[in-house]
């Protein structure tokens, strides 16, 4: 029978921590041995983190150990983003076929972080397998990651979060087996699941009405219903009452629906993105979204409201396709969500127990997420929950 175990701690000191996760893990839940170990831990703990792994390898006896730093942790009974926080699963999977990684680029010219992972995981050679991925934030693109999982030769999930610090330097941590990279990627390939369940979710609220994208140039956008698009998104600005342009940049958004025969600007529907930057000169605005002329966008705005409302019609929908129990979950959270968004922590993780129940879950708070989308891999918060029983062979 499979079991899955989790455990958090505050400690700073790390033999300390490790102690306490691994106690409520592994040993309060009898794990008769650890098959995998997923592990993620905030900045507090990045000066000894080569000790968190070596420890962790040594009490375990696992070669499988995959994980990250975030901007802050999360398990079910809630989340840590002050001070030192850790957070690690642990799983008795018998039957499961794993594969943990961690890749870097140790020289000029050497192969890239992107193609060690494609040939790692075209190697894994399981069809319909689950990638639980962890890359750095500030040296890698995350669409160079998206192009090659969405062109893989295998059939392969992806659910993720970028890794990532408090900001205070650009810097990353990711595990992997038997290394600790610094602005590397990483993560936990498992085939051979029964089934498992994932959502997405997002904090936003349309602003005004759908407009066409008119004119682009490159990267630029230059027009939206005709008009120069720096233009529109100074009034939405102005009709909205943000305070100046800086507050502007940080909250407004262009939503993109996903299917363009059928606009939806809202929920699993839409891709919410920020608006990366302007140029004078042409009136043009950039983001992080491929944008195509003809194509339809609206501006939407982080709202702790649709934020609520969002995430319980999501996880409502997860509920019904299966109403079990989970195994274990994963959550990737956005760094501009939590208290940052609520006025107050743990409002996710209360709403999953509320409408999920009780069940091993960790994740963190990183700089990006990633999630399986029917179109392929696409930046969303994202909940994803299993029930790791093997097939039968």
């Amino acid at each position: 029978m499979n079991r899955v175990g989790v455990g958090v701690s505050r400690e700073s000191n790390p033999e300390a921590a490790v102690a306490e996760v691994l106690n409520s893990a592994i040993k309060e839940v009898n794990l008769p041995q650890v098959h995998w170990v997923m592990i993620f831990f905030t900045p507090d703990h990045f000066v000894h983190a080569g000790r968190l792994h070596e420890l962790i390898r040594e009490q375990t006896k696992c070669e499988c150990i995959a994980g990250c730093s975030g901007m802050g942790v999360i398990t079910g009974e809630g989340e840590i983003t002050q001070g030192p926080g850790l957070v690690l699963m642990a799983g008795f999977t018998p039957g499961l076929h794993l594969k943990a990684l961690a890749k870097y680029q140790e020289l000029e010219h050497s192969a890239g972080v992107t193609q060690q992972l494609r040939e790692e995981l075209e190697n894994f050679g399981y069809e319909n397998s689950l990638f639980f991925f962890f890359p750095d934030v500030y040296q890698h693109q995350p669409n160079n990651f998206i192009n090659m999982f969405n062109y893989l030769k295998s059939s392969l999930s992806v659910y993720g979060g970028g890794s990532c610090n408090d900001g205070s330097q650009e810097t990353s941590i990711q595990f992997g087996p038997n290394i600790v990279t610094l602005n590397g990627a990483g993560g936990l390939a498992m085939a051979g699941m029964t089934e498992f369940v994932a959502g997405v979710t997002q904090s936003c609220a349309t602003l005004g009405e759908p407009m066409f994208v008119t004119e682009i140039k490159d990267d630029l956008i230059l027009s939206l219903d005709g008009k120069p698009a720096l233009e529109v998104f100074t009034e939405v600005a102005k009709e909205f009452h943000f305070k100046d342009m800086e507050e502007a940049a940080q909250q407004l958004l262009l939503s993109f629906p996903l299917d363009p025969e059928k606009p939806v600007f809202t929920g699993e529907g839409a891709m919410a993105r920020h608006v990366t930057g302007v140029d004078v000169n042409s009136q043009g605005i950039t983001t992080s979204q491929i944008v195509h002329q003809g194509g339809v966008v609206s501006f939407a705005y982080r709202n702790h409201k649709s934020a609520e409302i969002d995430i319980r019609a999501m996880l409502t929908r997860l509920k019904n396709k299966n109403s079990k129990t989970p195994d274990f979950g994963v959550y990737f959270n956005c760094s501009s969500r939590g208290e940052a968004l609520y006025g107050r922590s743990n409002v996710d993780t209360q709403i999953i127990r509320e409408i999920l129940g009780e069940f091993p879950l960790i994740g963190f708070y990183g700089g990006y997420e990633m999630a399986q989308m029917p179109q392929g891999v696409q930046l969303y918060t994202c909940l994803l929950y299993t029930s790791p029983s093997p097939r039968d062979s």
